[in-house]
């Protein structure tokens, strides 16, 4: 399955769990029979099913190919571990932070129209919305405006025009309370809760992302090869490109690009690129978040009623909840250690 500190993209951390458990759940309603009868003709004892599933991990936690450029020069890896030490250091002061997002969706397939001006291919979709999270491990995340690509400039040097999209399919919205993930579903009305175990509550070792809820150096560099990518010139940001090392965090993504700024030392944007991305080939799916108005430990919060936004959701009128489950791995069984339980 795809929790504190450095908290911008906790959703979409929530996203790819989400997202997964909804997928696994759909194919489970509409596979039931075919999978009853598999188990008719096939019965594993608890021992196989353990060892099994300790394989499937293994695999996944398998280490990938070192990318062109790595090992770094001495000079390169030590201003990267100044600059993980820097950031991990200045996230730990996050308590509460709230901000707004933009997201632009690539995906040459769906559009393939570039502005001649900068050859920047357009998004197929932009999205916006806001990100909530309360130190350990409650989060909310949620779109509020969804655009969708409509056509070319029909004037010289114009911009791509975009369409609302209305359509119950473009709406999201999740909320961690800490003990439970809910994923509203708007298209089918399901409302999807997935417990989190106790020992995995307040972890996030295991997150996709670790480096974003925590920013811890340590947990990075385990899990990722990282290198500074700032752009001649840029004074006000830092840019870091990270790779994945595990097999299981390579089929989400190739590469990712984040980028600091100075000013408040979180991140302001990042870049994900897809598993398959390859310009030369006509793959060039990824998705690119800003976050703007970011504010950390906000006095007014209290105010808001901002814990608010993370209490258990009832299930709308007309809906369906559905219960899943997160199943632990073993490291994260045996964890006592884990990036928020300090």
């Amino acid at each position: 399955m795809l929790n504190g500190c450095i908290n911008t993209t906790l959703a979409v951390w929530l996203l790819m769990i989400t997202n997964s458990v909804m997928a696994q759940t759909q194919l489970q309603e509409t596979t039931s029979q075919t999978a009853s009868s598999q188990l008719k003709k096939v019965q594993l004892t608890p021992q196989q099913m353990a060892a099994t599933a300790q394989a499937q991990q293994q695999a996944l936690a398998s280490p990938t190919r070192q990318p062109p450029g790595f090992p770094l020069d001495p000079e390169h890896q030590k201003y990267v571990n100044d600059l993980l030490d820097f950031w991990e250091q200045n996230s730990k002061r996050v308590e509460k932070y709230r901000c707004g997002f933009v997201r632009y969706e690539y995906d040459s397939e769906s559009v393939n129209w570039r502005d001649p001006r900068t050859n920047q291919l357009a998004a197929h979709k932009i999205t916006q919305g806001q990100i909530r999270f309360a130190a350990p491990d409650r989060a909310r995340y949620e779109t509020t405006n969804v655009l969708q690509f409509s056509r070319p400039p029909q004037i010289p040097n114009g911009d791509a025009e975009y369409k609302q999209a209305n359509d119950a399919m473009s709406q999201e919205r999740w909320i961690c309370d800490g003990k439970s993930l809910f994923d509203f579903d708007f298209s089918t009305k399901r409302l999807y809760e997935t417990k989190i175990p106790p020992n995995m509550q307040g972890n996030i070792s295991e997150s996709p992302l670790p480096f974003i809820f925590g920013a811890e150096k340590k947990v990075i560099q385990e899990r990722y090869w990282v290198r500074s990518a700032t752009p001649e010139g840029v004074q006000d940001e830092y840019w870091l490109e990270l790779y994945p090392k595990r097999t299981q965090d390579a089929r989400n993504y190739s590469k990712i690009e984040i980028v600091i700024a100075r000013k408040d030392f979180l991140p302001s944007a990042m870049h994900l690129y897809s598993a398959n991305y390859d310009p030369a080939r006509g793959d060039e799916t990824s998705r690119y978040f800003q976050f703007q108005e970011r504010e950390v430990n906000n006095q007014l919060f209290k105010l808001q009623d901002f814990f608010g936004a993370f209490v258990r959701p009832s299930v709308p009128l007309g809906w369906k909840r559905v219960d899943t489950q997160v199943e632990a791995s073993p490291r994260q069984a045996d964890s006592t250690n884990g990036a928020l339980n300090k």
